[in-house]
């Protein structure tokens, strides 16, 4: 195993092609100004539904290439709060429970998968009552609410597969549970992101989540992360991604 610092190469030419045109080469970031460096696009604008193709190539090394697009983004119907229940946890903190409940609705005649983010977003106000702090945080979730089309994403929220639930109205209830100051008079947000991921999305995020949910059952089946690099490892994919807020207030 090689403990050493990861080397990134800096002088790659990076392209993005539709069929036989190419649309762009990539610039690369600052490399001063931030410890991992990436290319980025100043010119494309993605359509939906069009398939695009990444091609990679560096002095000394295989050129690769992958293809993907990006879905149709599906709307959230709603986000409700429910079955909200309030009890004094630790002097001075109170403890609230509820069901983020997301609906949304599958279209048919196609597959489809998604991956749900949830942020909670707060203000802290300081002592002084003036100065207010904006926080915004990422939940995550345990197996526990893993089904035969729901799995935890390892990097936060969790994804969907259509094929059980194709064409039909979604309901989701996501339990829920916050622990803050019982004086907090502000308005929490719960923020939630429904992306609609193509399909190497999906199957990229699904694999790496139930390779790690296992790693520390040594006698579980070994999960094949995907992957779909040619010459290389990692994914290539597309999602685009409709939002809503929903307030909750402290009783």
């Amino acid at each position: 195993m090689d403990n050493g610092p990861t080397e990134y190469i800096t002088n790659a030419t990076v392209e993005i092609w539709e069929s036989d045109q190419l649309l762009e080469r990539l610039n690369l970031s600052d490399v001063r100004e931030v410890k991992t460096p990436f290319y980025t696009s100043e010119v494309i604008k993605p359509r939906v539904g069009v398939e695009y193709t990444v091609k990679v190539s560096a002095k000394g090394f295989r050129s690769v290439t992958a293809t993907s697009r990006i879905p149709e983004s599906v709307n959230l119907d709603s986000v409700k709060i429910e079955k909200l229940v309030a009890a004094v946890d630790d002097p001075g903190f109170v403890n609230y429970k509820f069901d983020l409940s997301i609906y949304f609705t599958d279209p048919r005649l196609e597959r489809n998968f998604y991956h749900v983010n949830v942020f909670q977003k707060n203000v802290a106000v300081q002592k002084d009552g003036v100065e207010q702090i904006e926080q915004i945080k990422k939940l995550s979730f345990s197996t526990d609410i893993n089904t035969n089309y729901i799995v935890a994403n390892y990097d936060g929220g969790f994804l969907i597969e259509d094929k059980p639930i194709n064409g039909t109205a979604i309901h989701i209830p996501i339990p829920i549970s916050i622990r803050m100051p019982a004086h907090v008079q502000n308005l929490d947000e719960m923020i939630v992101e429904l992306r609609s991921v193509s399909e190497e999305y999906y199957l990229f995020h699904s694999t790496v989540s139930r390779q790690q949910n296992n790693s520390d059952q040594p006698f579980s089946d070994p999960v094949v992360l995907y992957n779909n690099i040619r010459n290389g490892q990692g994914v290539f994919a597309g999602y685009s991604q409709a939002e809503k807020i929903v307030s909750l207030k402290p009783q």
